[in-house]
């Protein structure tokens, strides 16, 4: 008894992914020998799904608007921040059509088109929606439509509309940005409840899967994975390289990542930006020599916007899910898909568990059903340590570019800035 008691202490005491490592360990031994007496605890999976869904509009959102509130109006910290935004937009915009490039032609998930996770059937998402019929629907004729209807680029369009218009409001709206700050904490610990579950879930789901449909479940899994890992090299020796060569003043390549290599390591075994920003800042200024006021503002910055790695991610994510179900994505869908992603990534980056939070919306945008994040989550960890260096590069790679771009004087930064 003991035992067992003390065990249940170790496993709250896990960090998350090794719970959901473990949860899919589990999941695939239960399902092999449960069969379909899975299907028992296939509602605790659903439940899981359906909280996901339960949270992507608040989420979304509260943490765009917050985001948007959070920029000061000092014309030296607004100018800095706007110019490495537009940065970090480009970058995520690059990112997330790399990932849909290399989804598209390798097509992870195609060898199992029978991996139907939802009522047995691929859902009918109608005809496919025109470049113009997309415009003209981007804004909802009623606020309150796509908090119910799920529509994720409707949501983000109102919530940059209804940020801006409070920062116009000035001193008048304080109280309203207020509320927004704390609701976003309220709904921060919403989402640390819902993903607290999560390895109970995904070992539900997992379970279900294996019992119904045996292992051939885990090879489009390695196909992911390596999709993954060739966007995110592409990115740190293509991408990167390219934008340093030709807009930091041909910043040698070589001289960057030999510079910045221990942060990139840790960040790797570490899969945490925030953990890694210390080392950052340090190889940034001792190897790369940049003011210290431009890596104390810009990487942190950096660190809660510019996700390239998590954007390739999704990207693939998402293709890889459509593929599951054999629903054919078309230039409007893919489209959907970077914009929703370099949008919401952003936004939604501080928030826990924010891959799974995000990718619940990115699928939602484009009619695919939430399912499939159980089997991604599996494998969320090994993509995680990839997309983790990544970011850390890009994050690096902008405040070169700014800093050799500019006359950088001192600038007057509120480090404590509420997000």
């Amino acid at each position: 008894m003991r035992f067992f008691i003390n065990g249940v202490k170790q496993w709250f005491t896990l960090p998350s992914w090794k719970q959901i490592f473990i949860a899919l360990i589990a999941g695939i031994v239960t399902g092999i020998f449960a069969g379909k007496y899975t299907d028992y605890i296939k509602p605790m999976g659903s439940l899981f799904i359906n909280a996901i869904h339960m949270i992507v509009a608040p989420v979304i959102f509260t943490a765009i608007v917050t985001a948007i509130l959070s920029i000061k109006e000092k014309s030296n910290v607004r100018r800095m921040t706007m110019r490495a935004i537009c940065l970090y937009i480009l970058f995520m915009l690059i990112s997330a059509s790399l990932g849909c490039l290399l989804a598209y032609f390798i097509e992870p998930g195609r060898d199992f088109p029978s991996l139907i996770l939802s009522h047995g059937k691929i859902p009918d998402l109608g005809s496919a929606p025109t470049v113009l019929s997309f415009i003209e629907h981007l804004l909802p004729s009623n606020p309150v439509v796509p908090f119910l209807e799920g529509n994720v680029l409707q949501l983000i369009l109102f919530a940059i509309l209804f940020a801006s218009a409070i920062k116009l409001a000035g001193h008048a709206a304080e109280p309203v940005a207020r509320f927004f700050l704390s609701l976003n904490k309220v709904v921060y610990q919403i989402t640390a409840i819902v993903i607290w579950f999560a390895p109970y879930g995904i070992f539900a789901l997992i379970a279900w899967t294996v019992g119904n449909f045996g292992l051939s479940v885990i090879m489009p899994l390695l196909v992911l994975v390596g999709t993954v890992y060739s966007g995110c090299l592409c990115l740190l020796f293509v991408v990167y390289p390219a934008a340093l060569y030709f807009f930091a003043k041909k910043q040698s390549p070589v001289q960057f990542y030999r510079s910045i290599f221990p942060a990139l390591a840790f960040a790797f075994t570490s899969s945490s930006s925030a953990a890694t920003l210390p080392l950052t800042i340090r190889c940034c200024e001792d190897n790369l020599g940049l003011p210290s006021h431009v890596t104390k503002f810009l990487l942190p910055l950096g660190a809660s916007f510019n996700l390239n790695g998590l954007s390739l991610y999704l990207s693939v994510a998402t293709v890889f899910a459509a593929n599951l179900y054999g629903i054919h994505l078309g230039i409007v869908e893919y489209l959907t898909i970077v914009v929703t992603i370099t949008i919401t990534a952003m936004g939604a980056a501080a928030v826990p568990g924010s891959a799974l939070i995000v990718m619940g919306a990115v699928m939602s945008s484009v009619g695919i059903p939430l399912n499939a994040i159980a089997i991604i989550a599996g494998v969320d960890r090994l993509n995680d340590m990839m997309q983790t260096s990544t970011n850390v590069a890009g994050d690096v790679a902008v405040s070169v570019i700014v800093a050799k771009n500019e006359k950088m004087e001192e600038l007057d930064v509120d480090y404590n800035l509420e997000t």
